[in-house]
């Protein structure tokens, strides 16, 4: 076969390439000390990067969730030991009113649990950033109010701690697939954390039912009960002021409703209820300025200030205690006392779940930078340039340069230019 110039040219350029573009390759690899920067490079390779970076991705994604989880939890833990040892002051001064002071003592002990509601209530509006962690799903509305509604039935004054959140539960995800609340769940809403939650409904089917919590509200009753102060409840516009005295005997609490007859404000004549407004009985006025009512029968004594919203037909309500407003000993050691243990045992036994989903995420965040290493490992296999080997393959390619640029200035035909030197 016939070898002419244009054939020894063609053939020293092709092989003059190669030997350039694997030397630009070895190049561009030392530059960043990555193996694959296309995929053409190696389509292998390539895709497990792929799969790799996903990996790495989604694990950073629920390590985050877990930090997350675990401050949510950490807050949620906090909060929940301080309720518990706002339960156990509760405890002790239950247990104190034994009936052994004087009224005097029980109202102090009744305004130190009132206190006390209100330290509770305040923890139950705990917030991390800007979402209530006792409010279930409904995080940006604060889950714990405290209120006095008026019972249409009786027209008194209830006081009542309204719960505003849900119970449905916060996942935080830690590993693909579907989110399973039962064991992702990050929170504890307000049923948990303070017991069953039940509608204040005194007439069915009521128009507005307010929703509240067992164990807050069973709290109120205990303190109303130590106070002994008769709820009154009016229902002229300007609030009028009563007072309520006498003595009551009965069994419980009497519930009465004043009716008045007014003049300027002043109240002229009264007529009163203990039947929610079936039946109305006159009541005795003395010479007192404001008078004061006698209701017959009842052993109450009623006082209305004079109001300017006074108005003839206006109710006042009271929710009377027996014995005078005295607390019942009988009462705070046997029925308020179990209040008191069974709202703790809510506490306690929210707070014990906690823990245990909280040493979950704690194992679980341990696994997930385990994997993250590992992750990171296969990846840097995968993609990492094996820098020696590089170096020493760079070298011999340069070699292999110079010695074709070496050959090529022999083996090339002379051009022209030779000629015309």
């Amino acid at each position: 076969m016939r070898i002419t110039n244009n054939m020894i040219v063609n053939s020293y350029l092709t092989s003059f390439n190669k030997s350039l573009e694997r030397q630009n390759k070895l190049q561009e690899q030392l530059t960043d000390g990555k193996i694959v920067h296309r995929p053409s490079d190696d389509p292998i390779r390539t895709v497990r990067s792929l799969k790799f970076n996903t990996d790495l991705a989604a694990n950073e994604q629920f390590t985050q969730n877990v930090q997350d989880a675990t401050s949510w939890m950490e807050t949620t833990d906090s909060a929940m030991s301080g309720l518990n040892s706002i339960m156990s002051r509760v405890k002790e001064l239950v247990v104190s009113a034994d009936g052994t002071k004087p009224v005097d003592a029980m109202k102090a002990i009744g305004q130190e649990l009132d206190g006390l509601i209100n330290a509770a209530i305040d923890i139950g509006n705990t917030q991390i950033g800007d979402r209530y962690i006792f409010s279930g799903q409904m995080d940006k509305t604060q889950p714990l109010t405290r209120k006095t509604i008026t019972d249409p039935l009786t027209n008194q004054s209830v006081e009542v701690v309204v719960y505003n959140g849900d119970d449905n539960k916060i996942s935080m995800p830690t590993k693909t697939g579907q989110v399973d609340p039962t064991q992702d769940s990050v929170n504890l809403s307000g049923i948990d954390a303070f017991g069953p939650e039940k509608d204040y409904d005194p007439i069915p089917p009521a128009t507005d039912k307010v929703k509240t919590l067992q164990s807050l509200n069973e709290l109120l009753r205990i303190k109303n009960e130590l106070l002994k102060t008769s709820a009154v409840s009016q229902s002229n516009s300007s609030g009028g002021a009563a007072t309520v005295g006498g003595t009551y005997t009965g069994t419980g609490y009497q519930d009465i409703t004043v009716r008045i007859t007014a003049a300027a404000g002043a109240v002229t004549a009264a007529d009163f209820s203990t039947d929610g407004g079936t039946t109305w009985t006159a009541a005795a006025a003395d010479a007192s300025v404001p008078p004061v009512f006698t209701l017959t029968g009842t052993g109450i004594t009623t006082q209305i200030a004079t109001t300017p919203g006074n108005a003839t037909g206006d109710t006042y309500g009271f929710h009377v205690p027996n014995t005078n407003l005295v607390p019942d000993p009988n009462w705070m050691s046997s029925v308020g006392l179990q209040y008191v243990a069974d709202a703790h045992d809510y506490m306690l036994q929210a707070q014990t779940e906690l823990g245990a989903r909280s040493s979950s995420y704690t194992m679980i965040a341990n696994m997930l930078d385990a994997n993250n290493v590992t992750i990171t490992d296969y990846l840097a296999v995968n993609e990492d340039l094996d820098i020696p080997k590089a170096i020493i393959d760079f070298k011999n390619s340069e070699a292999v340069y110079n010695a074709a640029l070496s050959v090529g200035s022999k083996i090339m035909p002379k051009s022209l230019v030779d000629f015309l030197n």
